[in-house]
């Protein structure tokens, strides 16, 4: 079944099969139109362990698949297990990309993923994220309509606001138990209020499979969209999600990133 395959969707999920597949044709055609010059997406999780990676691996595969020029993507966590995930290694430093003119010279020596994205994994991110972004990925980001980096965790005190700045919309991704959720939410404020207003899209994930109400919650008092990521074995298997639930939950997310809704 595809993500846009509406047969045998209970309907105890949704209202209508016609209102899910309204919903879903409306995510992909977000996720395929045009996005401006380039869509500077951002991962960034409060703690280690709720899955940014995860989700940026994910969004990566949904964008590679639905746009026809490939993405770039960009690892500047300290394990680089997205980079891993994908098949690079270190990206050795390039005065041909630091002075990039043409989009040649901007992928030269990038890896390319599994799904055709370019992998820029830069050297220095285990002392210095925000640096190596600055040094590897400012000067070819604008090449690419979509630019999407996993930050890993950052400290809302320390680091965090300096990475929410590179991007043109962040995912704030944290448990979707109550505290971390609420923290989230309140942290989305102080990312739109940053000089650069970045946009912010919360990402919840279920990592028990039992937290419900306090999504509900968070995404009834936000400004900003919420996503709930429900608990999937595949998921949690580092591979591709194996519930409707969790594919839905993945779509409507990048929809989110990409194309600014999720209605």
């Amino acid at each position: 079944m595809t993500l846009l395959d509406t047969r045998g969707i209970p309907r105890a999920l949704f209202a209508s099969g016609a209102g899910l597949r309204a919903r879903l044709e409306g995510w992909d055609a977000g996720i395929r139109g045009p996005v401006g010059s380039v869509r500077r997406i951002g991962f960034l999780q409060l703690e280690p362990g709720v899955g940014a990676t995860t989700l940026a691996r994910e969004t990566l595969r949904i964008v590679a698949e639905r746009r026809t020029d490939p993405p770039l993507t960009v690892d500047v966590t300290a394990d680089g297990a997205l980079a891993a995930h994908l098949g690079a290694d270190v990206t050795p430093p390039s005065d041909r990309r630091a002075y990039a003119r043409t989009s040649a010279d901007a992928t030269a020596g990038l890896s390319r993923g599994p799904d055709g994205a370019f992998v820029l994994r830069p050297s220095g991110t285990q002392t210095d994220a925000t640096g190596a972004w600055l040094d590897e990925a400012a000067p070819i980001s604008r090449f690419f309509d979509i630019a999407i980096t996993d930050f890993g965790p950052r400290h809302p005190t320390v680091d965090m606001a300096a990475a929410a700045a590179l991007c043109d919309v962040v995912c704030l991704v944290s448990s979707a138990e109550r505290g971390a959720a609420e923290l989230s939410r309140s942290l989305a404020g102080a990312v739109t209020g940053l000089p650069e207003r970045p946009r912010v899209v919360l990402a919840l994930s279920d990592l028990s499979g039992t937290a419900r109400r306090a999504p509900e919650a968070v995404a009834a008092h936000s400004l900003d969209p919420v996503v709930r990521i429900p608990r999937d074995p595949g998921l949690a298997a580092g591979a591709a999600a194996r519930s409707l639930r969790a594919r839905i939950a993945l779509l409507e997310l990048t929809a989110a990133l990409v194309a600014g809704g999720t209605a």
